[in-house]
């Protein structure tokens, strides 16, 4: 349980003189408004509020979820391109830390050569990656870092959207839970620390899926140190498993809407954590969790403080608890595929029987490929037709009142 004062669990005594920090920020996107404020030379205002705390770090890593590219090459796609001028990795410069972790479901957006273009930039200006690269064999590639005389492996890996690696082309590091357990033990055995980042998960949902728990249980069970989890878009629990800490999702550090909305502090959107992981050559010894908020209007990335730093941390240790009975989880994320739109996209699908012997690439059946082959979606598609068969979907949505007040950061009206 996250000590809800301030927001510490102590895992274990160290077990050796060399030590470390690792802070580890969530999906971070400079785009649309904050494009604007970096460019305008406003990066290092933005985030000001933190600058003592990312002092503190032995390694820094961030979620960057978008390429850095002027190139008008959108690739065909289901969801949205998003991409950032090339010019706002000045806010990476603000941030000051040390590895952009490039596993996710928007690097590919602009096509190859923009990820790649991105990832040469990033290390033209003094940053590591991990979690893409010019085919498949260098996006798995791990990073190996030495801090304070620790080794630390990081691997970083993203479900199966569209901007994935193939053999043959560049992209990010497909999530293959099979592959990457072996990987995963592999790393184990060359370094002190072996450090998984994912980036998946059911977004708005305030609970991980069981799939998602078991499969973050596994790698720690293969020699992961710690496991954390990017993507949802709103924070979810932490667990220790085997006396490992797992991260099932940091939300969001800095993601402009597209079209904000009417000021809400109670919207998860606006809303993340960062994780600072104490070290030694056995793993993790602490774990902080270091909430904070962005303004809508891109202004600043702020740490709650207060009556709200608490609330968020008592929020965390409500939200931790259904992790560690797997029946009550289940419940929830029934309710939760019960209740979703997705499998509504089959009552009026965009495809048609004509589509599937079109020339490739075919958009209307991108949906469907989202559908399928995203292990997010796939599992709450397969969860929902699973109530309907039984008939328990109706019982299953008995827990949506619940499962909404989670999904609304009420503490934050203190």
């Amino acid at each position: 349980m996250i000590n809800p004062l301030n927001g510490r669990v102590t895992i274990r005594e160290s077990q050796s003189s060399e030590q470390a920090d690792i802070l580890i920020a969530g999906d971070c996107c400079p785009r649309l408004i904050a494009e604007e404020r970096v460019l305008d030379g406003q990066a290092h205002d933005i985030l000001a509020p933190l600058h003592d705390i990312f002092a503190t770090a032995d390694l820094s890593l961030i979620q960057f979820e978008t390429p850095l590219t002027s190139d008008d090459t959108p690739i065909t796609k289901s969801g949205p391109n998003i991409r950032c001028h090339p010019g706002t990795i000045d806010f990476l410069h603000a941030w000051g830390g040390d590895v952009a972790l490039l596993a996710n479901n928007h690097i590919g957006d602009f096509g190859p050569k923009a990820a790649m273009d991105t990832i040469a930039q990033l290390r033209d200006n003094g940053f590591h990656t991990v979690g893409a690269g010019e085919n498949l064999a260098a996006a798995y590639q791990p990073l190996i870092r030495e801090i304070n005389g620790i080794r630390i492996g990081i691997l970083n890996f993203a479900e199966n959207e569209f901007g994935s690696a193939t053999p043959d082309r560049p992209g990010a590091a497909p999530l293959s839970p099979a592959l990457n357990t072996r990987q995963i033990s592999d790393l184990a055995k060359e370094v002190d620390c072996c450090l998984v980042v994912l980036h998946g998960g059911n977004e708005h949902n305030p609970l991980p899926s069981p799939r998602v728990v078991e499969m973050c249980r596994t790698f720690i069970d293969a020699g992961a140190a710690m496991v954390v989890n990017i993507h949802t878009h709103c924070p979810q629990g932490t667990e220790l498993w085997h006396g490992k800490p797992i991260v099932y999702s940091l939300g969001n550090f800095f993601f402009p809407e597209r079209a904000p909305k009417a000021d809400d502090p109670t919207n998860f959107w606006y809303l993340g954590y960062m994780v600072r992981f104490s070290i030694d050559k056995g793993g993790a010894t602490a774990m902080e969790l270091i909430p904070t908020t962005f303004t809508t209007d891109a202004d600043t990335v702020r740490p709650l403080a207060g009556k709200q730093r608490e609330g968020f941390f008592n929020y965390i240790n409500t939200i931790s608890a259904p992790i560690a009975d797997m029946q009550e989880l289940r419940g929830f994320f029934e309710c939760w595929a019960a209740s979703s739109g997705y499998p509504r996209a089959f009552i009026k699908p965009s495809w048609t029987p004509e589509d599937f012997d079109a020339p490739a690439p075919n958009p209307n059946l991108l949906g469907l490929r989202n559908l399928l082959t995203c292990e997010a979606h796939n599992e709450l598609v397969t969860t929902y037709l699973r109530l309907v068969e039984e008939g328990r979907r109706a019982e299953a949505l008995a827990r949506k009142p619940q499962l909404d007040q989670l999904g609304k950061a009420s503490f934050m009206l203190g």
